[in-house]
């Protein structure tokens, strides 16, 4: 550390503001740990802990680090509900406090920090996501990261930060590929400011080949299996058009920010642009451009605390001289929202009460994750049904990846065979052979019976609630036998959507 670091800003200490912070870390994982077990496991995280039991350097629709973890964590808790989820409620918690490092790099004194820590608390965004295991929330820690290495190099001047920098792009590439969005726009707000002149020396070059090593292993998973992901991508944003529509992005972005903290957002996307840390407002201004025409709301997430804390240091240097009520006001107002918000963002009320509650119908989330221990309890009444000296034979043949990742996470323990589908990676994971009977869970009759004999639906999908979620109503069918073999059979399976 040189001495101008040294001295530009005092060291982490608890009068600087930073037991405040530590204690709302504390809290929100207090929080998350209190109930997180409240619901059982939603349909993408069954997904991920059937991708930790195929481990692989890529799949289909994300890359390999949040499989790795869900992996990490059977190994500790088993098939844990709570224990997978503690992972993002981790890294919520990290997220926090590197709200308040991100105010301390931009210039934010000890109200700064304290604000800009109980905003990334009180996100609706962040406590949405952190609740859940997914891509998502790792993928805001990444973002986050690389926002304070970049502050920390624009305060510093400390070129190895670029080292730094890289392994932080080459991890979040390897976690979610929509940080690609991030390094055009860091690449745009480095050529137009004062970090342009970084580029004449060895260190971002230095940094970008450790971004390069690091996500090489996907790339070449991408390129022995014809880049799937970018079938994928393209495919998912033509299925899912409306989702990608400009003004639902806008629409979204009221939610996932909460009235209270737009105007602050945008208080600090001005300050961002007019200071000295005009890099970061410029990558966030591009970012902002790529995801209103080619993503989802929730894409632009990891932004949100970036912006308030910038709106948090602009407030704190405002009220310096004048309306000091400003900063107390705005952090109350932030709580509130936070409260009134907080059924919709993480569980708070017993399943069965959810369940006949509005909750899932505004938050599919919610309904995801109801019903799956009875489908596979239905799965397993039907193939008790198929004559014994058959079962060895037998597959399971699921239209969905939540339906197959049901079936392989509470099957086993009932004695069923694995679950296989075509849906996404689980195209790659198919069965070694397919000539007995076949329970399909998901798959219409008349399509199912284009590829086999003797179909005809045995059950209909349902759940102790009577909840209509995506499950709700599909049939269960039995088949006797392929019509064709598996090579032929397996393509007409086959969604990258």
């Amino acid at each position: 550390m040189s001495a101008r670091d040294s001295t530009a800003r005092p060291r982490l200490c608890a009068d600087s503001g930073w037991l405040t912070v530590g204690g709302l870390a504390l809290a929100v994982l207090a929080l998350h740990m209190a109930t997180n077990g409240l619901y059982g496991f939603n349909r993408d995280e069954l997904y991920y802990l059937d991708s930790a039991r195929h481990l692989a350097w890529g799949f289909v629709d994300y890359p390999p680090l949040t499989p790795a973890i869900a992996r990490l964590s059977e190994s500790l808790f088993g098939t844990s509900v709570w224990g997978l989820r503690l992972w993002p409620s981790l890294a919520g918690s990290v997220m926090i406090v590197l709200s308040a490092l991100i105010a301390r790099e931009l210039g934010g004194g000890r109200n700064a920090r304290i604000l800009a820590a109980i905003g990334a608390a009180a996100s609706p965004v962040l406590l949405g996501a952190n609740w859940l295991f997914e891509t998502v929330t790792f993928d805001q820690l990444m973002w986050m990261v690389c926002f304070w290495v970049i502050a920390r190099l624009l305060r510093t001047g400390d070129r190895r930060l670029w080292l730094i920098l890289g392994a932080a792009l080459g991890i979040g590439l390897e976690t979610k590929y929509t940080i690609v969005a991030l390094l055009a726009g860091l690449a745009v707000g480095i050529v137009v400011t004062q970090l342009r002149k970084h580029l004449r020396t060895q260190w971002p070059w230095l940094g970008l080949a450790i971004a390069v090593v690091i996500v090489l292993p996907n790339v070449i998973w991408q390129v022995a299996n014809s880049w799937p992901s970018v079938a994928y991508t393209f495919n998912h944003h033509a299925a899912q058009a409306g989702d990608f529509a400009p003004l639902k992005f806008l629409s979204d972005q009221v939610a996932l920010i909460g009235p209270v903290a737009i105007p602050i957002w945008l208080i600090g996307f001005r300050w961002l642009l007019i200071g000295r840390a005009r890099a970061l407002g410029v990558a966030a201004v591009v970012v902002c451009a790529i995801f209103l025409f080619a993503g989802k709301g929730y894409y632009i997430g990891p932004l949100h605390p970036l912006l308030v804390t910038a709106g948090a240091c602009s407030i704190e240097a405002w009220t310096r001289r004048r309306a000091h009520w400003l900063r107390p006001a705005t952090a109350i107002a932030l709580v509130i929202q936070a409260a009134v918000l907080l059924p919709i963002a993480i569980p708070s009320l017993p399943e069965s009460v959810m369940a006949q509650s509005m909750l899932p119908s505004i938050r599919t989330d919610f309904a995801d994750t109801v019903g799956w221990r009875n489908l596979v309890a239905q799965v397993d009444a039907v193939y008790e049904q198929v004559p014994e000296s058959e079962r060895s034979t037998a597959v399971i043949v699921a239209n969905n990846y939540g339906e197959a990742g049901a079936i392989n996470t509470y099957g086993p323990s009932l004695g069923l065979p694995t679950a296989v589908s075509g849906e996404l990676t689980y195209y790659y994971w198919r069965p070694n052979q397919l000539s007995g009977p076949v329970i399909a869970v998901g798959l219409d009759t008349p399509f199912l019976s284009t590829l086999f004999d003797g179909c005809s639906t045995v059950a209909t999908i349902s759940n102790a609630y009577g909840l209509q979620n995506q499950e709700s109503g599909a049939p269960i069918v039995v088949c006797e036998r392929p019509r064709i073999s598996l090579n032929q059979l397996w393509p007409h399976l086959k969604s990258f959507q």
